[in-house]
């Protein structure tokens, strides 16, 4: 994790660095938490349509728009869905400000999310053309992605709320 982490800071030759150190912004943070809450009233609506794969999807985006939110409260911009992961775990997860069970909810939503569409990062950067597969989603899948975003999602506003309350986190 170390080693990809820090490509994510230095990038490569190839790559610019998909995460940069930025001043603690708490505005960005709630404009992230925003997004959460639209992205959580779209996955009920997909949910209560039976659109299975727009829920998984809508919760996979609900919890990555959380990540987002709580980097920026410490001073991270980060500008890849594997960066962001690896900067929560590294900053959140390791230092107990999160409970672990949280990163893994992530990484199973956008397991689920990956299963039904070709890749996730057609669905990221082309948003509205994702293409599905054609095999049976299932409720409970969604409703797991649902409920795991939901959780998710609270855990992450309290943090985030904390930080504008008592100051921002410091990441060492």
């Amino acid at each position: 994790m170390k080693d990809k982490l820090e490509k994510c800071f230095k990038g490569t030759k190839e790559i610019p660095p998909r995460i940069i150190r930025k001043k603690p912004d708490a505005g960005t943070a709630m404009a992230h938490l925003e997004k959460v809450e639209s992205n959580i009233l779209a996955m009920e609506k997909m949910f209560d349509e039976k659109y299975f794969d727009w829920t998984i999807v809508a919760a996979y985006y609900s919890m990555y728009h959380s990540v987002l939110a709580a980097l920026r409260v410490i001073g991270l911009d980060a500008r890849s869905h594997e960066c962001a992961i690896l900067a929560f775990e590294k900053f959140y997860t390791k230092k107990g400000k999160v409970d672990e069970n949280y990163v893994v909810y992530l990484r199973q939503a956008k397991e689920l999310s990956e299963k039904y569409s070709e890749t996730l990062e057609k669905v990221k950067t082309m948003r509205v053309e994702a293409s599905y597969g054609t095999g049976e989603i299932k409720s409970t899948d969604a409703a797991f992605a649902m409920t795991s975003a939901k959780e998710f999602a609270s855990e992450i506003r309290k943090t985030v709320h904390e930080a504008r309350g008592i100051g921002y986190y410091k990441m060492r």
